[in-house]
């Protein structure tokens, strides 16, 4: 900790992502949030995420972290000397009940040529992350779960889920919303031939399934890995894409999740 100490304390590049990261959260979340700490306390909640590429910046590993939910503090650890991201980071939640699906959803996650590690930092709960990790996807069925990263259970198919591209709020306009599919449509057409796209809508007083998430429906399997490869830590609208594959019979029925 005295790392994260010593490489925020003078950083202007930090102390500016931090500003954003206030103003952030002060617009997108209803909770109230105070200052939002460069160092964060160790606790049994406190997120180690390693195996961060060195070009990511606060705000984009901040986008990928808060796709989980709201942050009650973070730190992306930088070298004091030069400014430059160490390629780890630390983080805990507002809401201390997103942590493991967080560490489900992030951890040996392929973000460029690099794989992330994502635990929680306190000694102890080592254990519990691990057996956590080693069980099959299949038994694990947690939402966000980047299924093709994790060992033993890629189980890709041809319906892939982008998550932290688009919010619910984006998506009320008819003429904005046509835009982002067009713009999905052109972006994975790249990788192969779109079949179909299903972006839930919001609706007033009603929970709808998989509102903020897209879904992607190629005409092959391999087209489907070629654009989870291709898409998967990409910036769309300044945020960082995160992938996951989908049950094709769960898509048709709009079984979203």
């Amino acid at each position: 900790q005295a790392e994260e100490l010593d490489s925020s304390e003078g950083d202007g590049v930090l102390w500016q992502g931090l500003n954003n990261l206030v103003l952030e959260l002060k617009s997108s979340s209803s909770l109230p949030i105070g200052v939002v700490s460069t160092v964060v306390p160790d606790s049994a909640h406190k997120l180690f995420i390693g195996g961060l590429p060195n070009y990511l910046n606060d705000d984009q590993v901040k986008e990928l972290l808060t796709s989980f939910g709201p942050l009650k503090a973070f730190n992306l650890v930088k070298d004091s000397a030069t400014g430059l991201s160490k390629g780890y980071a630390f983080c805990e939640y507002v809401d201390i009940n997103v942590t493991d699906q967080a560490i489900a959803g992030l951890n040996g996650m392929q973000l460029g040529d690099k794989k992330l590690l994502v635990q929680r930092a306190s000694v102890g709960a080592k254990n519990a992350t691990l057996s956590t990790i080693n069980q099959t996807p299949v038994t694990l069925q947690v939402p966000g779960l980047m299924s093709s990263q994790v060992q033993m259970g890629g189980h890709p198919t041809e319906v892939l889920c982008l998550m932290n591209m688009v919010l619910p709020e984006e998506l009320l306009d008819d003429e904005e919303y046509e835009e982002i599919v067009e713009d999905v449509r052109d972006e994975c057409s790249k990788y192969g031939l779109v079949k179909s796209i299903e972006i839930p809508r919001p609706v007033d007083g009603v929970e709808v399934p998989g509102c903020g998430k897209i879904f992607v429906e190629f005409t092959s399997v391999f087209d489907c890995q070629k654009a989870m490869q291709g898409l998967t830590g990409r910036k769309f609208a300044n945020r960082v894409v995160v992938t996951k594959y989908c049950d094709p019979d769960s898509y048709h029925r709009r079984d979203f999740w």
